[in-house]
């Protein structure tokens, strides 16, 4: 098992480098939009020679000069580069080969973990810092809704699966299908304006950090509640589906006949065999809770991931250096999540052997 996991976590590795790499290079075909002031410029391009992803040089002849001036004056000039018009030279900063700028990139993350600096949305800033600051916040709102959802989940599953064909297991399937079908982003806004603007009885928009801890509690109630509507749909509609499976099987009749009651035979044996597909959904549906976090976290103005990720894709103001790192955590969790699912599955059942030899 040991070894399976270090075999994977390099695969994992190697993914992860495979995926960035592309995102790189398609963030080197796009055009790059720096910071907006003069100031801001001139300290970001500073940062870019540092880095190595620009070369820095002074133009003092008359005739390349005139020719940069009619650019700039023409809007002809290249969007990544800068130029800096002092009247006797011109400070020209021009980007290097991509293939040049990529080794660079890796360069700099494998030796000093830097990332690169914001453009737009905290221009200046290291992108990793800002990360550090929001991660929590995100990561917070998702483990609330994983332990709020899932015994939930089970619960009204096993009700259903228990009570086939029953009016509590219509109800259940009937409140399943309209739970899984509405987004979080749509739930979100109808409990906004029901227990928000409508009821006054909590907060329309995410507390401010500085905010009581009472009100910052109440302020993650709305999020959460948004968050596990559908998993809670998907993760009783499986536990329904694989614990009728199981109900209905020859081992479980005959562990009926050898003196169990119901309530023991689904406890020591139906459930631990449907437990080996609800593992992997638990996990999977905590990659795709996080995942839809980023249009809820801008409606609801939480200060997290989701919000700067938007923002960062603003149109004709990308910060690329941030949409390059946030790739980097959601690709991250999802290759791991990939891992702990096939692990999960051997523990739950022994006779599954991951890695193992014939």
């Amino acid at each position: 098992m040991f070894r399976y996991i270090l075999i994977r976590i390099v695969w994992i590795f190697i993914l992860l480098f495979t995926i960035l790499s592309i995102n790189f290079a398609v963030t080197k075909l796009a055009p790059s939009y720096p910071p907006p002031t003069e100031e801001e410029k001139s300290m970001y391009f500073n940062k870019q020679v540092y880095d190595g992803y620009m070369e820095f040089r002074l133009v003092t002849e008359a005739k390349e000069m005139e020719e940069i001036r009619k650019k700039i004056a023409t809007g002809e000039a290249i969007r990544s580069s800068y130029y800096e018009d002092k009247g006797d030279f011109i400070r020209a900063f021009e980007p290097v080969p991509v293939s040049e700028q990529y080794f660079k990139w890796i360069k700099n993350i494998v030796t000093r973990w830097d990332w690169g600096l914001s453009t737009r949305v905290a221009v200046g800033k290291p992108v990793f810092d800002i990360l550090k600051e929001r991660i929590p916040t995100t990561m917070a709102l998702n483990v609330i809704a994983l332990l709020f959802y899932i015994p939930i989940g089970l619960t009204l599953g096993i009700i259903a699966a228990l009570n086939k064909d029953k009016i509590i297991d219509n109800f259940i399937s009937i409140a399943v299908m309209i739970m899984i079908s509405i987004p979080n982003f749509v739930i979100i806004i109808m409990l906004v304006m029901i227990f928000g603007y409508y009821l006054e009885w909590l907060p329309s928009i995410f507390p401010a950090k500085d905010a009581v801890a009472a009100l910052r509690f109440r302020g993650l109630i709305l999020p959460v509640l948004a968050l596990t509507f559908g998993p809670v749909a998907g993760l009783t509609r499986i536990t329904r589906a694989e614990l009728t499976e199981v109900l209905t099987s020859e081992f479980l009749l005959l562990a009926r006949t050898k003196g169990l009651t119901r309530r023991q035979a689904v406890i020591r044996h139906a459930m631990r065999n449907s437990m080996v597909p609800l593992v992997p959904t638990i996990i999977f549906s905590f990659v795709g809770i996080l995942g839809g976090t980023v249009i809820m976290e801008r409606i609801y103005s939480i200060p997290g991931t989701g919000q700067i990720f938007l923002r960062s894709l603003t149109r004709n103001a990308y910060d690329y250096n941030l949409l390059l790192s946030l790739s980097a955590f959601y690709t991250s969790i999802a290759l791991f999540a990939i891992l702990i699912v096939d692990v999960t599955y051997g523990i739950i059942d022994p006779r599954i052997r991951m890695g193992g030899r014939k």
